[in-house]
Protein backbone atom coordinates (compact mmCIF):
# COMPACT_ATOMS: atom_id res chain seq x y z
CA UNK A 1 0.00 0.00 0.00
CA UNK A 2 2.70 2.51 0.43
CA UNK A 3 6.35 3.13 0.10
CA UNK A 4 7.23 2.69 3.51
CA UNK A 5 5.93 0.52 6.15
CA UNK A 6 2.75 2.00 8.92
CA UNK A 7 3.43 3.96 12.31
CA UNK A 8 3.18 0.82 15.28
CA UNK A 9 -0.54 1.12 16.16
CA UNK A 10 -0.77 0.99 19.84
CA UNK A 11 -4.71 0.67 21.50
CA UNK A 12 -5.95 4.64 20.99
CA UNK A 13 -4.95 4.85 17.58
CA UNK A 14 -7.53 1.45 16.68
CA UNK A 15 -9.79 3.04 19.00
CA UNK A 16 -9.32 5.97 17.06
CA UNK A 17 -9.57 4.16 13.97
CA UNK A 18 -12.95 2.53 14.76
CA UNK A 19 -14.54 5.42 15.75
CA UNK A 20 -13.61 6.86 12.94
CA UNK A 21 -15.17 4.17 10.76
CA UNK A 22 -18.37 4.52 12.73
CA UNK A 23 -17.93 1.97 15.70
CA UNK A 24 -17.48 3.50 18.98
CA UNK A 25 -15.88 1.30 21.74
CA UNK A 26 -18.37 -1.44 22.66
CA UNK A 27 -21.17 0.02 19.96
CA UNK A 28 -21.82 -0.72 17.04
CA UNK A 29 -23.10 2.77 14.76
CA UNK A 30 -22.73 5.62 17.84
CA UNK A 31 -19.78 8.27 17.34
CA UNK A 32 -17.82 8.36 21.03
CA UNK A 33 -19.09 11.52 21.47
CA UNK A 34 -21.64 14.43 19.90
CA UNK A 35 -19.92 17.36 18.91
CA UNK A 36 -21.84 20.95 18.19
CA UNK A 37 -20.69 22.78 14.57
CA UNK A 38 -21.93 25.65 13.13
CA UNK A 39 -20.93 28.60 10.50
CA UNK A 40 -18.79 30.91 11.41
CA UNK A 41 -16.68 33.87 9.74
CA UNK A 42 -12.81 34.14 10.27
CA UNK A 43 -13.48 38.22 10.30
CA UNK A 44 -11.29 38.28 13.53
CA UNK A 45 -8.37 36.50 11.61
CA UNK A 46 -7.73 37.93 8.60
CA UNK A 47 -10.44 37.14 6.26
CA UNK A 48 -14.04 37.82 5.38
CA UNK A 49 -14.81 34.30 4.43
CA UNK A 50 -16.78 32.03 5.79
CA UNK A 51 -16.10 28.48 8.20
CA UNK A 52 -17.77 25.45 9.89
CA UNK A 53 -16.26 25.05 13.26
CA UNK A 54 -16.76 22.03 14.77
CA UNK A 55 -16.36 21.59 18.36
CA UNK A 56 -15.66 18.37 20.50
CA UNK A 57 -17.30 17.75 23.52
CA UNK A 58 -14.27 17.15 25.75
CA UNK A 59 -10.90 19.74 25.92
CA UNK A 60 -9.54 19.39 22.82
CA UNK A 61 -6.07 17.55 21.75
CA UNK A 62 -5.41 19.26 18.50
CA UNK A 63 -6.54 21.75 15.71
CA UNK A 64 -7.41 20.61 12.39
CA UNK A 65 -7.82 23.07 9.36
CA UNK A 66 -9.96 21.37 6.77
CA UNK A 67 -9.59 22.65 3.43
CA UNK A 68 -12.33 21.27 0.79
CA UNK A 69 -12.04 19.56 -2.50
CA UNK A 70 -13.39 20.99 -5.75
CA UNK A 71 -17.09 21.03 -4.78
CA UNK A 72 -16.63 23.41 -1.86
CA UNK A 73 -17.80 23.54 2.28
CA UNK A 74 -20.19 20.99 1.41
CA UNK A 75 -21.95 18.12 2.95
CA UNK A 76 -19.20 15.63 3.18
CA UNK A 77 -16.46 18.45 4.53
CA UNK A 78 -19.17 19.08 7.08
CA UNK A 79 -19.36 15.46 8.06
CA UNK A 80 -15.36 14.94 7.80
CA UNK A 81 -15.40 17.68 10.37
CA UNK A 82 -17.58 16.60 12.82
CA UNK A 83 -16.29 13.04 12.94
CA UNK A 84 -12.73 14.27 13.74
CA UNK A 85 -14.51 16.61 16.21
CA UNK A 86 -16.32 13.29 17.73
CA UNK A 87 -12.90 12.03 18.27
CA UNK A 88 -11.84 15.10 20.47
CA UNK A 89 -10.14 17.36 17.91
CA UNK A 90 -11.04 20.76 17.26
CA UNK A 91 -12.05 21.80 13.83
CA UNK A 92 -12.59 24.50 11.33
CA UNK A 93 -13.55 23.64 7.65
CA UNK A 94 -12.84 26.52 5.23
CA UNK A 95 -14.80 27.89 3.02
CA UNK A 96 -12.31 28.15 -0.25
CA UNK A 97 -15.50 29.73 -2.54
CA UNK A 98 -16.95 31.81 0.53
CA UNK A 99 -20.29 30.47 0.07
CA UNK A 100 -20.82 29.52 -3.64
CA UNK A 101 -22.13 25.68 -3.96
CA UNK A 102 -22.84 23.71 -7.27
CA UNK A 103 -23.09 20.45 -8.56
CA UNK A 104 -22.97 21.29 -12.00
CA UNK A 105 -19.82 20.32 -14.13
CA UNK A 106 -19.31 23.84 -15.93
CA UNK A 107 -20.18 25.71 -13.06
CA UNK A 108 -17.61 23.66 -10.72
CA UNK A 109 -14.81 23.99 -13.76
CA UNK A 110 -15.80 28.08 -13.58
CA UNK A 111 -15.48 27.89 -10.07
CA UNK A 112 -12.32 26.17 -9.99
CA UNK A 113 -10.77 28.41 -12.61
CA UNK A 114 -11.57 31.65 -10.97
CA UNK A 115 -9.97 30.59 -7.50
CA UNK A 116 -7.60 33.06 -6.29
CA UNK A 117 -4.52 31.29 -4.59
CA UNK A 118 -3.43 34.66 -2.57
CA UNK A 119 -7.20 34.79 -1.47
CA UNK A 120 -7.53 31.10 -0.98
CA UNK A 121 -4.27 31.16 1.11
CA UNK A 122 -5.26 33.82 2.95
CA UNK A 123 -8.04 32.09 4.27
CA UNK A 124 -6.43 29.09 5.00
CA UNK A 125 -3.84 31.42 7.27
CA UNK A 126 -6.74 32.78 8.89
CA UNK A 127 -8.61 29.28 10.05
CA UNK A 128 -4.61 28.45 11.43
CA UNK A 129 -4.69 31.89 12.96
CA UNK A 130 -8.18 30.75 14.79
CA UNK A 131 -6.31 28.08 16.91
CA UNK A 132 -3.61 30.48 17.41
CA UNK A 133 -5.25 33.70 18.42
CA UNK A 134 -8.52 32.61 20.04
CA UNK A 135 -9.34 32.97 23.62
CA UNK A 136 -11.95 30.16 23.28
CA UNK A 137 -10.70 27.93 20.72
CA UNK A 138 -6.71 28.09 21.10
CA UNK A 139 -4.66 24.88 20.70
CA UNK A 140 -0.94 23.97 20.60
CA UNK A 141 -0.69 22.39 17.53
CA UNK A 142 -2.88 22.54 14.43
CA UNK A 143 -2.59 20.33 11.10
CA UNK A 144 -4.24 21.32 7.83
CA UNK A 145 -5.68 18.81 6.27
CA UNK A 146 -7.04 18.93 1.93
CA UNK A 147 -8.52 17.26 -0.58
CA UNK A 148 -7.80 17.31 -4.70
CA UNK A 149 -7.91 21.41 -5.13
CA UNK A 150 -7.67 21.81 -1.33
CA UNK A 151 -4.72 19.87 -0.73
CA UNK A 152 -3.11 21.67 -3.74
CA UNK A 153 -3.64 24.67 -1.06
CA UNK A 154 -2.56 22.37 2.24
CA UNK A 155 0.71 21.47 -0.08
CA UNK A 156 1.92 25.23 -0.47
CA UNK A 157 1.12 26.11 3.78
CA UNK A 158 3.18 23.13 4.56
CA UNK A 159 5.67 25.15 3.12
CA UNK A 160 5.60 28.59 3.97
CA UNK A 161 2.92 28.89 7.16
CA UNK A 162 5.59 28.55 10.17
CA UNK A 163 2.44 28.23 12.53
CA UNK A 164 1.05 25.07 11.17
CA UNK A 165 2.59 21.55 12.89
CA UNK A 166 1.79 19.27 10.82
CA UNK A 167 -0.18 19.05 6.77
CA UNK A 168 -1.82 16.17 5.20
CA UNK A 169 -2.84 15.78 1.43
CA UNK A 170 -5.15 13.26 -0.20
CA UNK A 171 -4.95 13.00 -4.22
CA UNK A 172 -2.82 16.32 -4.08
CA UNK A 173 0.19 17.50 -5.77
CA UNK A 174 3.24 15.57 -5.93
CA UNK A 175 6.06 17.97 -7.30
CA UNK A 176 7.86 16.68 -10.09
CA UNK A 177 12.05 16.40 -10.97
CA UNK A 178 12.34 19.81 -12.44
CA UNK A 179 11.20 21.74 -9.46
CA UNK A 180 13.53 23.11 -6.39
CA UNK A 181 11.51 22.27 -3.88
CA UNK A 182 13.19 23.40 -0.71
CA UNK A 183 12.55 23.60 3.45
CA UNK A 184 8.86 23.43 4.36
CA UNK A 185 8.07 24.29 7.91
CA UNK A 186 5.70 21.30 8.53
CA UNK A 187 6.09 17.75 8.44
CA UNK A 188 3.72 16.64 5.43
CA UNK A 189 2.05 13.19 5.02
CA UNK A 190 0.85 12.71 1.22
CA UNK A 191 -1.57 10.19 0.46
CA UNK A 192 -1.87 9.01 -3.30
CA UNK A 193 -3.91 7.16 -5.47
CA UNK A 194 -2.95 4.24 -6.52
CA UNK A 195 -4.39 4.63 -10.13
CA UNK A 196 -3.45 8.08 -11.18
CA UNK A 197 -1.51 8.62 -14.11
CA UNK A 198 0.21 11.99 -12.89
CA UNK A 199 0.97 10.75 -8.96
CA UNK A 200 2.43 7.27 -10.24
CA UNK A 201 4.49 5.00 -8.16
CA UNK A 202 8.08 6.54 -10.01
CA UNK A 203 7.16 9.56 -9.34
CA UNK A 204 5.74 9.86 -6.03
CA UNK A 205 8.49 7.70 -4.77
CA UNK A 206 11.02 10.44 -6.35
CA UNK A 207 9.24 13.24 -4.80
CA UNK A 208 9.43 11.86 -1.24
CA UNK A 209 13.15 10.85 -1.40
CA UNK A 210 14.03 14.72 -3.01
CA UNK A 211 11.38 15.85 -0.09
CA UNK A 212 14.17 14.03 2.57
CA UNK A 213 17.17 15.02 0.70
CA UNK A 214 15.94 18.88 1.40
CA UNK A 215 15.87 17.87 5.01
CA UNK A 216 12.15 17.65 5.31
CA UNK A 217 10.07 15.31 7.11
CA UNK A 218 7.55 13.92 4.39
CA UNK A 219 5.32 10.21 4.05
CA UNK A 220 4.25 8.86 0.81
CA UNK A 221 1.57 6.73 1.07
CA UNK A 222 -0.32 4.68 -2.07
CA UNK A 223 -4.20 4.14 -1.11
CA UNK A 224 -5.69 1.34 -4.00
CA UNK A 225 -8.29 3.74 -5.59
CA UNK A 226 -8.67 6.69 -7.96
CA UNK A 227 -8.57 10.36 -6.86
CA UNK A 228 -11.53 11.81 -5.25
CA UNK A 229 -11.88 8.20 -2.79
CA UNK A 230 -13.27 9.71 0.06
CA UNK A 231 -16.16 11.79 -1.75
CA UNK A 232 -19.63 10.03 -2.22
CA UNK A 233 -20.08 12.49 -4.87
CA UNK A 234 -17.49 11.37 -7.22
CA UNK A 235 -17.48 8.05 -9.28
CA UNK A 236 -14.26 7.04 -8.02
CA UNK A 237 -15.83 6.79 -4.35
CA UNK A 238 -14.34 4.04 -2.60
CA UNK A 239 -15.20 3.68 1.58
CA UNK A 240 -13.05 0.43 1.81
CA UNK A 241 -10.34 2.40 1.05
CA UNK A 242 -11.19 5.53 2.53
CA UNK A 243 -10.69 3.48 5.78
CA UNK A 244 -7.30 2.07 4.71
CA UNK A 245 -6.51 6.43 4.03
CA UNK A 246 -7.39 7.11 7.68
CA UNK A 247 -4.74 4.60 9.10
CA UNK A 248 -2.28 6.69 7.73
CA UNK A 249 -3.93 9.88 8.56
CA UNK A 250 -4.76 9.48 11.99
CA UNK A 251 -1.45 7.95 13.20
CA UNK A 252 -0.27 10.98 11.19
CA UNK A 253 -2.41 13.50 13.46
CA UNK A 254 -1.38 11.75 17.00
CA UNK A 255 2.27 12.03 16.61
CA UNK A 256 2.01 16.09 15.69
CA UNK A 257 0.06 16.13 18.56
CA UNK A 258 2.36 15.00 20.50
CA UNK A 259 5.57 17.18 19.28
CA UNK A 260 7.18 19.77 21.87
CA UNK A 261 5.05 23.08 21.51
CA UNK A 262 6.57 25.19 19.37
CA UNK A 263 8.07 28.27 20.49
CA UNK A 264 6.62 31.70 19.96
CA UNK A 265 8.40 34.33 17.82
CA UNK A 266 9.83 37.04 19.50
CA UNK A 267 9.33 40.78 18.61
CA UNK A 268 12.54 40.65 16.78
CA UNK A 269 11.66 38.01 15.11
CA UNK A 270 8.18 39.05 13.67
CA UNK A 271 10.27 41.84 12.77
CA UNK A 272 12.61 40.27 10.45
CA UNK A 273 9.91 38.17 9.09
CA UNK A 274 7.69 41.27 8.22
CA UNK A 275 11.44 43.18 7.18
CA UNK A 276 12.00 39.74 4.58
CA UNK A 277 8.50 40.00 3.16
CA UNK A 278 9.06 43.45 2.29
CA UNK A 279 11.60 42.30 0.20
CA UNK A 280 10.10 39.15 -1.86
Amino acid sequence: MSPKSYYPLTLVIATLLAAFAGLAPGQTNEPPSKPTGHMITLSDFGAEDLAYLAVPVTPPALGIVLVPDAYGLDDFTKAEADRLAALGYLVVAVDIYNGKQTTDPGDLANLIANLNAATVMKTIDSGIRLFHESPKFRVDHVVAMGWGTGATYVFQAARENKLLDGAITFYGPVVTSDHVLGKFVAPLCAVYPDKDPVATHETVLNFQQRMKDAGNDCDAWFIAAGPGWSNPKTKTYNPTEDKEAWKVALPFIIRIGALPVKPKDSILDKAKDKIESIFK
